[in-house]
C-alpha cells in the first residue's frame, strides 16, 4: 500500500455495506479496473472461526443424520442380508 495512482486506497466501509465500519481497501485499477472495496478478512479471526465453525456443525448435523436414517433403516442382520445367530 502506497500513495498514489498505483497504490491502494483504504476507507471505513459505510453502514449499509455489509461489514460497517471496517477498513475497505480498495485495489488500484491495474488491478481491479472498478475498485470493488474489499475487507481483509485475516485481521478478523473471530469472525472466521465462527463461520469454521458453523460449517463444521453443518457438516456434523448432515452426518448424524445420515447415520441415523442408514441406522434405523438397516436390518439388525449382518451386511449379506442373512440372519445373526
Amino acid at each position: 500500500m502506497h500513495e498514489g495512482p498505483g497504490g491502494r486506497q483504504t476507507r471505513v466501509a459505510p453502514t449499509e455495506w455489509e461489514y460497517p465500519g471496517r477498513t475497505d481497501w480498495i485495489p488500484p485499477p491495474h488491478i481491479d479496473p472498478e475498485r470493488t472495496p474489499r475487507v481483509n478478512h485475516r485481521h478478523h479471526l473471530g469472525d472466521l472461526l465462527s463461520a469454521a465453525l458453523a460449517h463444521y456443525r453443518a457438516r456434523r448435523d448432515t452426518e448424524l443424520r445420515e447415520h441415523r436414517r442408514r441406522w434405523l433403516r438397516e436390518p439388525a442382520g449382518d451386511a449379506a442380508g442373512g440372519e445373526v445367530p
